[in-house]
């Protein structure tokens, strides 16, 4: 444990105790209604808490903080967001950037640096969801990514994702409907085919927590037409799924789903069976690498033919 780590948690026996004798109860009387409630703690451990020889941990350790703050009348979190928990959720791989384009590489480095975008080391990726919609004109109209995540040492405070266009533009994804979270900055490179985001967290996560957050990428009608949804991902994730919905009556001829090594090599490719106007595809323990979905239209010039064989 660090001496910051330890300077919270003498913060949390301060505020107990305080809150205590504030309320005027004693330990016993606190025992008591903990275990009334269903979260029954020593009082052995309400000493050993109240003094700072010992801090919770544990779920129902910590589920017994979430009522001593109820019955010390304290705002929710007012006591448990001064404890350092553990963190015992192993280690993960570096990220690597799954693009082997020189220019590419270059510029989402430029990006993340003119995002001032926090180190990513420290995060690993249990889900992301991508749910897009297509439009009558068989492009994409919006995607609502819903991404799960785990800080595996130290804290986090936001995350930093990049997008890489297949065409050069100088039009920005919309953001809406952040969830979660809320939409920090944006910027995007002079060379018109990378932009990024930072999507701050509402508070700090730290390490061995959890976080979900959700928003909507909506495409502006100046924005380049795109026919292929992809999730490009630096480290390994738990579950990464992407589905597509067309409308009725203007489903693809020809649709597939392809994956890139992080190389930025095509691996495999293969055709994907539409039910419902819906289509998909989904990986487990993905990553580095490139999960897509892509589709066209065989009477329309801009539609092309799929590429497997």
């Amino acid at each position: 444990m660090t001496v910051e780590d330890a300077v919270r948690n003498a913060g949390f026996a301060i505020a107990l105790r305080n809150a205590i004798v504030q309320r005027g109860l004693s330990l016993s009387q606190l025992r008591m209604r903990l275990r009334d409630s269903g979260n029954p703690v020593s009082m052995a451990t309400l000493s050993y808490w109240r003094s700072g020889e010992r801090h919770p941990e544990g779920a129902a350790s910590l589920s017994a903080v979430d009522e001593l703050e109820r019955i010390l009348g304290l705002r929710p979190r007012a006591l448990s967001e001064l404890i350092v928990r553990p963190a015992r959720v192993g280690a993960v791989r570096a990220p690597r950037i799954p693009f082997d384009d020189e220019r590419e590489r270059r510029e989402i480095a430029e990006t993340f640096a003119a995002l001032g975008a926090a180190r990513q080391e420290t995060l690993r990726d249990l889900s992301t969801h991508m749910a897009v919609v297509v439009g009558e004109d068989g492009a994409i109209e919006s995607s609502t990514y819903r991404c799960l995540i785990q800080v595996t040492s130290g804290s986090l405070t936001e995350l930093s994702l990049i997008d890489v266009d297949e065409a050069q533009t100088s039009a920005n994804l919309q953001i809406t409907d952040v969830v979660g979270a809320r939409l920090d900055r944006e910027h995007r490179h002079p060379g018109g085919r990378v932009s990024g985001i930072v999507i701050a967290f509402d508070r700090r996560v730290e390490a061995g927590e959890t976080v979900l957050f959700e928003f909507t990428e909506v495409t502006p009608p100046d924005y380049p037409r795109r026919r292929r949804a992809w999730h490009a991902t630096a480290r390994s994730a738990k579950e990464t799924l992407i589905a597509v919905r067309f409308p009725p009556g203007r489903e693809p001829d020809w649709c597939e789903e392809y994956v890139e090594s992080e190389e930025g090599e095509e691996e495999s490719s293969s055709p994907v069976m539409l039910r419902g106007g819906l289509a998909h595809a989904v990986r487990h323990g993905f990553g580095p690498g490139v999960l897509g979905v892509r589709w066209g239209y065989l009477d329309d010039p801009a539609g092309g033919t799929a590429q497997t064989a």
